[in-house]
């Protein structure tokens, strides 16, 4: 019996699924920082208050960020530099945000940030293979160019 983690069509279409789902959880979050609207004006509030230098620019360029990464994230376009931005992001938003690591729930938030880059990371790495706008070269194909 052949398991299904163990097929091709499993290979080529459970990292497009990934790449989608992120993508989807940032372009969630980026809706929540559309400028003008009173969630953007608490994101803001919430970034001074844990000491983020200039909230109004840094979730301005949040949200920015968080549209164009996750779009490209979707469409697999510029896939590893995406991936990699918005796994830095995220780690910076750890930082700031979930410092009182002492404190159960903060870290499990931290936690959960930190595998939230660590995904970011690894899709950062092979990019997209399938169903992308422009496919990236795989690892070893790079150290032959």
């Amino acid at each position: 019996m052949r398991l299904p983690h163990f097929s091709t069509a499993y290979e080529h279409w459970v990292p497009v699924a990934v790449r989608v789902i992120f993508g989807l959880v940032f372009l969630m979050s980026a809706y929540y920082k559309i400028p003008g609207t009173e969630t953007f004006l608490m994101q803001v509030g919430m970034s001074g208050a844990v000491g983020i230098p200039f909230p109004l620019v840094a979730v301005v360029l949040a949200f920015i960020l968080e549209v164009i990464g996750g779009v490209a994230l979707v469409i697999g376009w510029k896939t590893r530099t995406f991936a990699a931005l918005l796994a830095l992001f995220v780690l910076l938003i750890a930082a700031f945000f979930y410092r009182n690591l002492a404190d159960q729930a903060i870290f499990a938030s931290f936690m959960s940030c930190v595998t939230q880059a660590a995904g970011l990371f690894f899709i950062s790495v092979y990019g997209a293979q399938h169903a992308a706008v422009k496919r990236d070269p795989l690892p070893h194909d790079l150290r032959q160019a």
